[in-house]
Protein backbone atom coordinates (compact mmCIF):
# COMPACT_ATOMS: atom_id res chain seq x y z
CA UNK A 1 0.00 0.00 0.00
CA UNK A 2 1.24 3.69 -1.06
CA UNK A 3 2.02 5.31 2.38
CA UNK A 4 1.94 8.89 2.59
CA UNK A 5 5.53 9.11 3.06
CA UNK A 6 6.12 7.84 -0.65
CA UNK A 7 3.31 9.65 -2.28
CA UNK A 8 5.04 12.95 -0.94
CA UNK A 9 8.29 11.85 -2.43
CA UNK A 10 6.70 10.62 -5.77
CA UNK A 11 4.89 14.23 -6.11
CA UNK A 12 8.81 15.65 -5.07
CA UNK A 13 10.05 14.02 -7.63
CA UNK A 14 8.07 14.04 -10.39
CA UNK A 15 8.12 18.27 -9.68
CA UNK A 16 11.69 17.70 -10.41
CA UNK A 17 11.11 16.11 -13.43
CA UNK A 18 8.92 19.00 -14.33
CA UNK A 19 11.27 21.59 -13.40
CA UNK A 20 14.64 19.70 -14.61
CA UNK A 21 16.37 20.38 -11.37
CA UNK A 22 17.55 17.55 -9.73
CA UNK A 23 20.60 18.26 -8.35
CA UNK A 24 18.98 18.12 -4.41
CA UNK A 25 17.83 14.41 -5.04
CA UNK A 26 19.20 11.64 -3.53
CA UNK A 27 21.26 9.44 -5.94
CA UNK A 28 18.75 6.58 -6.28
CA UNK A 29 16.02 9.16 -7.39
CA UNK A 30 18.52 11.11 -9.45
CA UNK A 31 18.89 7.64 -11.24
CA UNK A 32 15.91 7.05 -11.40
CA UNK A 33 15.20 10.89 -12.98
CA UNK A 34 18.05 10.14 -15.45
CA UNK A 35 16.35 6.95 -16.28
CA UNK A 36 12.63 8.46 -17.16
CA UNK A 37 14.34 11.65 -18.55
CA UNK A 38 16.10 9.05 -21.19
CA UNK A 39 13.05 6.98 -22.03
CA UNK A 40 11.10 9.81 -23.06
CA UNK A 41 13.99 12.01 -24.94
CA UNK A 42 13.46 12.41 -28.73
CA UNK A 43 16.42 10.52 -29.20
CA UNK A 44 16.16 7.47 -31.65
CA UNK A 45 18.42 5.10 -29.85
CA UNK A 46 17.62 3.12 -27.14
CA UNK A 47 19.88 1.94 -24.19
CA UNK A 48 19.27 -1.10 -21.80
CA UNK A 49 17.69 1.81 -19.22
CA UNK A 50 15.79 2.62 -21.55
CA UNK A 51 14.42 -0.76 -22.84
CA UNK A 52 14.19 -1.65 -18.92
CA UNK A 53 11.83 1.06 -18.06
CA UNK A 54 10.07 0.80 -21.20
CA UNK A 55 9.16 -2.95 -20.04
CA UNK A 56 8.62 -1.97 -16.58
CA UNK A 57 6.09 0.54 -18.08
CA UNK A 58 4.13 -1.92 -20.43
CA UNK A 59 4.01 -4.63 -17.69
CA UNK A 60 2.28 -2.21 -15.08
CA UNK A 61 -0.31 -0.95 -17.50
CA UNK A 62 -0.87 -4.33 -18.83
CA UNK A 63 -1.42 -5.49 -14.86
CA UNK A 64 -3.38 -2.16 -14.55
CA UNK A 65 -6.15 -3.08 -17.39
CA UNK A 66 -8.83 -4.12 -15.27
CA UNK A 67 -7.82 -2.80 -11.92
CA UNK A 68 -10.34 -0.40 -10.36
CA UNK A 69 -8.56 2.70 -10.93
CA UNK A 70 -9.52 1.64 -14.86
CA UNK A 71 -12.68 0.92 -14.02
CA UNK A 72 -13.36 3.87 -12.35
CA UNK A 73 -11.99 6.00 -14.99
CA UNK A 74 -14.48 4.39 -17.58
CA UNK A 75 -16.97 5.23 -15.29
CA UNK A 76 -16.09 8.84 -15.59
CA UNK A 77 -16.06 8.25 -19.37
CA UNK A 78 -19.41 7.02 -19.56
CA UNK A 79 -20.46 10.12 -17.28
CA UNK A 80 -18.74 12.28 -19.35
CA UNK A 81 -20.27 11.16 -22.56
CA UNK A 82 -23.80 10.95 -20.83
CA UNK A 83 -23.38 14.67 -19.23
CA UNK A 84 -22.39 15.76 -23.02
CA UNK A 85 -25.40 14.06 -24.96
CA UNK A 86 -27.64 16.06 -22.55
CA UNK A 87 -26.09 19.11 -22.62
CA UNK A 88 -26.21 18.77 -26.52
CA UNK A 89 -29.45 18.11 -25.76
CA UNK A 90 -30.39 21.13 -23.77
CA UNK A 91 -28.45 23.29 -26.44
CA UNK A 92 -30.75 21.61 -29.23
CA UNK A 93 -33.73 22.60 -27.60
CA UNK A 94 -32.44 25.76 -26.56
CA UNK A 95 -31.76 26.51 -30.12
CA UNK A 96 -35.05 25.51 -31.37
CA UNK A 97 -36.90 27.79 -28.72
CA UNK A 98 -34.45 30.55 -29.67
CA UNK A 99 -35.65 30.83 -33.60
CA UNK A 100 -39.10 30.10 -32.94
CA UNK A 101 -39.62 32.94 -29.81
CA UNK A 102 -37.60 35.20 -31.92
CA UNK A 103 -39.89 34.75 -34.88
CA UNK A 104 -43.01 34.99 -32.80
CA UNK A 105 -42.90 38.03 -31.18
CA UNK A 106 -40.97 39.63 -33.88
CA UNK A 107 -44.14 38.38 -36.17
CA UNK A 108 -46.53 40.10 -33.13
CA UNK A 109 -44.43 43.31 -32.76
CA UNK A 110 -44.99 43.95 -36.60
CA UNK A 111 -48.84 42.96 -36.65
CA UNK A 112 -49.96 45.31 -33.58
CA UNK A 113 -47.99 48.07 -35.16
CA UNK A 114 -49.93 47.53 -38.00
CA UNK A 115 -53.31 47.74 -36.22
CA UNK A 116 -51.59 50.50 -34.15
CA UNK A 117 -52.01 52.98 -36.79
CA UNK A 118 -54.50 51.71 -38.02
CA UNK A 119 -57.34 54.77 -38.67
CA UNK A 120 -60.93 53.95 -37.71
CA UNK A 121 -62.24 57.02 -38.09
CA UNK A 122 -62.60 56.90 -41.86
CA UNK A 123 -65.05 54.02 -41.96
CA UNK A 124 -68.71 54.38 -42.09
CA UNK A 125 -71.69 52.16 -43.00
CA UNK A 126 -71.22 52.61 -46.67
CA UNK A 127 -68.38 50.27 -46.14
CA UNK A 128 -70.99 47.47 -45.74
CA UNK A 129 -73.05 46.23 -48.85
CA UNK A 130 -76.08 43.95 -47.51
CA UNK A 131 -77.58 41.86 -50.60
CA UNK A 132 -80.96 41.01 -51.28
CA UNK A 133 -80.39 37.69 -49.70
CA UNK A 134 -79.11 39.08 -47.25
CA UNK A 135 -75.45 38.18 -47.75
CA UNK A 136 -72.94 41.14 -46.52
CA UNK A 137 -69.98 42.45 -48.62
CA UNK A 138 -67.10 44.76 -47.26
CA UNK A 139 -65.14 47.55 -48.52
CA UNK A 140 -61.34 46.75 -49.43
CA UNK A 141 -60.83 48.96 -46.42
CA UNK A 142 -62.72 47.50 -44.34
CA UNK A 143 -61.61 44.14 -45.51
CA UNK A 144 -58.20 45.34 -44.72
CA UNK A 145 -58.77 46.25 -41.53
CA UNK A 146 -60.59 43.25 -40.69
CA UNK A 147 -57.34 41.14 -42.06
CA UNK A 148 -54.73 42.91 -39.82
CA UNK A 149 -57.10 43.06 -36.95
CA UNK A 150 -57.16 39.25 -37.43
CA UNK A 151 -53.73 38.91 -37.63
CA UNK A 152 -53.12 40.42 -34.63
CA UNK A 153 -55.39 38.35 -33.16
CA UNK A 154 -53.76 35.16 -34.92
CA UNK A 155 -50.07 36.36 -33.91
CA UNK A 156 -51.14 37.13 -29.88
CA UNK A 157 -52.50 33.41 -29.76
CA UNK A 158 -49.17 32.38 -31.32
CA UNK A 159 -47.38 34.28 -28.40
CA UNK A 160 -49.25 32.77 -25.93
CA UNK A 161 -49.27 29.30 -27.22
CA UNK A 162 -45.35 29.78 -27.58
CA UNK A 163 -44.24 31.22 -23.78
CA UNK A 164 -47.53 28.54 -22.54
CA UNK A 165 -45.27 25.78 -24.32
CA UNK A 166 -41.88 26.83 -22.59
CA UNK A 167 -43.53 27.82 -19.52
CA UNK A 168 -41.87 24.83 -17.58
CA UNK A 169 -38.45 25.95 -18.57
CA UNK A 170 -37.92 28.49 -15.55
CA UNK A 171 -39.88 30.92 -13.30
CA UNK A 172 -39.28 33.72 -15.57
CA UNK A 173 -41.06 31.99 -18.31
CA UNK A 174 -43.76 31.03 -16.67
CA UNK A 175 -44.11 35.27 -15.50
CA UNK A 176 -43.83 35.80 -19.30
CA UNK A 177 -46.51 33.13 -20.21
CA UNK A 178 -49.00 34.58 -17.63
CA UNK A 179 -48.55 38.11 -18.88
CA UNK A 180 -49.94 37.07 -22.24
CA UNK A 181 -52.70 35.62 -20.27
CA UNK A 182 -53.58 38.91 -19.25
CA UNK A 183 -56.17 39.25 -21.78
CA UNK A 184 -58.95 38.02 -19.82
CA UNK A 185 -59.30 41.02 -17.37
CA UNK A 186 -60.31 43.42 -20.51
CA UNK A 187 -62.49 40.38 -21.93
CA UNK A 188 -65.42 42.87 -21.48
CA UNK A 189 -64.03 45.60 -23.47
CA UNK A 190 -63.07 43.36 -26.32
CA UNK A 191 -66.35 41.86 -26.80
CA UNK A 192 -68.06 44.95 -27.52
CA UNK A 193 -65.94 45.16 -30.62
CA UNK A 194 -66.00 41.47 -31.77
CA UNK A 195 -62.71 39.81 -30.16
CA UNK A 196 -64.04 37.41 -27.51
CA UNK A 197 -61.72 35.79 -24.89
CA UNK A 198 -61.23 32.11 -23.43
CA UNK A 199 -62.35 32.55 -19.80
CA UNK A 200 -59.33 29.57 -19.52
CA UNK A 201 -56.58 30.26 -20.81
CA UNK A 202 -57.21 33.90 -22.72
CA UNK A 203 -56.91 32.89 -26.13
CA UNK A 204 -58.44 35.52 -28.12
CA UNK A 205 -61.30 34.69 -31.17
CA UNK A 206 -62.62 36.96 -33.99
CA UNK A 207 -66.38 37.42 -34.66
CA UNK A 208 -65.56 38.92 -38.00
CA UNK A 209 -69.15 40.62 -38.43
CA UNK A 210 -69.22 42.35 -35.03
CA UNK A 211 -65.33 43.24 -35.70
CA UNK A 212 -67.38 45.06 -39.15
CA UNK A 213 -69.95 46.57 -38.08
CA UNK A 214 -67.90 48.28 -34.51
CA UNK A 215 -65.81 49.82 -37.22
CA UNK A 216 -68.33 51.46 -39.15
CA UNK A 217 -70.46 52.54 -36.59
CA UNK A 218 -68.17 53.08 -33.56
CA UNK A 219 -64.53 53.93 -34.66
CA UNK A 220 -63.29 54.99 -31.98
CA UNK A 221 -64.31 52.64 -29.70
CA UNK A 222 -62.34 50.00 -31.86
CA UNK A 223 -59.09 52.11 -31.51
CA UNK A 224 -59.63 52.70 -27.70
CA UNK A 225 -60.18 48.88 -27.29
CA UNK A 226 -57.35 47.71 -29.64
CA UNK A 227 -55.27 50.79 -31.11
CA UNK A 228 -51.95 52.00 -29.57
CA UNK A 229 -53.87 52.25 -25.92
CA UNK A 230 -55.51 48.84 -26.14
CA UNK A 231 -54.95 45.32 -27.41
CA UNK A 232 -51.79 46.70 -30.18
CA UNK A 233 -50.09 48.35 -27.47
CA UNK A 234 -50.05 45.93 -24.80
CA UNK A 235 -49.03 43.00 -27.25
CA UNK A 236 -46.43 45.13 -28.56
CA UNK A 237 -45.13 45.81 -24.70
CA UNK A 238 -45.45 42.35 -23.92
CA UNK A 239 -43.25 41.43 -26.79
CA UNK A 240 -40.79 43.74 -26.27
CA UNK A 241 -41.04 42.04 -22.66
CA UNK A 242 -40.36 38.77 -23.81
CA UNK A 243 -37.54 39.67 -25.95
CA UNK A 244 -35.68 41.08 -23.16
CA UNK A 245 -36.54 38.21 -20.97
CA UNK A 246 -35.22 35.79 -23.86
CA UNK A 247 -32.16 34.80 -22.78
CA UNK A 248 -32.83 34.39 -19.29
CA UNK A 249 -35.56 32.82 -19.41
CA UNK A 250 -34.26 29.94 -20.98
CA UNK A 251 -30.60 30.57 -19.70
CA UNK A 252 -27.74 28.63 -21.54
CA UNK A 253 -25.72 25.65 -19.32
CA UNK A 254 -22.94 27.64 -19.21
CA UNK A 255 -24.91 30.51 -17.66
CA UNK A 256 -27.18 28.45 -15.36
CA UNK A 257 -24.34 26.45 -13.90
CA UNK A 258 -21.56 28.96 -14.42
CA UNK A 259 -18.72 27.90 -12.60
CA UNK A 260 -19.82 24.54 -11.90
CA UNK A 261 -20.04 23.40 -15.31
CA UNK A 262 -16.24 24.74 -15.64
CA UNK A 263 -15.20 22.91 -13.26
CA UNK A 264 -17.36 19.71 -14.27
CA UNK A 265 -16.08 19.90 -17.57
CA UNK A 266 -12.23 20.20 -16.21
CA UNK A 267 -13.08 17.47 -13.93
CA UNK A 268 -14.43 15.06 -17.22
CA UNK A 269 -12.16 16.23 -20.35
CA UNK A 270 -10.48 12.93 -21.35
CA UNK A 271 -6.67 15.22 -21.82
CA UNK A 272 -7.56 15.79 -18.06
CA UNK A 273 -8.72 12.50 -17.05
CA UNK A 274 -5.72 10.54 -19.26
CA UNK A 275 -3.11 12.97 -17.53
CA UNK A 276 -4.60 12.03 -14.29
CA UNK A 277 -4.11 7.94 -15.35
CA UNK A 278 -0.60 9.09 -16.21
CA UNK A 279 0.14 10.67 -13.20
CA UNK A 280 -1.10 7.74 -10.89
CA UNK A 281 1.16 5.16 -12.86
CA UNK A 282 3.87 7.31 -12.65
CA UNK A 283 3.47 7.25 -8.58
CA UNK A 284 3.12 3.75 -8.91
CA UNK A 285 6.37 2.85 -11.10
CA UNK A 286 8.29 5.05 -8.65
CA UNK A 287 7.06 3.34 -5.98
CA UNK A 288 8.06 0.04 -7.34
CA UNK A 289 11.15 1.30 -7.56
CA UNK A 290 12.04 2.58 -4.12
Amino acid sequence: MTTISSLANNTYTMYKMASGNTASTTSANSNLVSTFSSAYSPQKKTNAAQDSLTNLWSSYTASASSSSSLSGLSTIYGISSSATELVNSYNEARKVYQTEFSATMSDLKSSADNVAKLDTSKFSQDDIKTAEDGTKTYSDALKGAIKDIKQLVSDYNDALGTTNDYSSVSKRMKSIANTFADTTYRSDIYKQVGINVDSKTGELSVDEDKLAKALTENGSRVENALGKNGLAGKASHHADFALAQQDKAFPSMKTMLGSELNLASAYTNPKVLTANVQYNMIGNLLNMAW
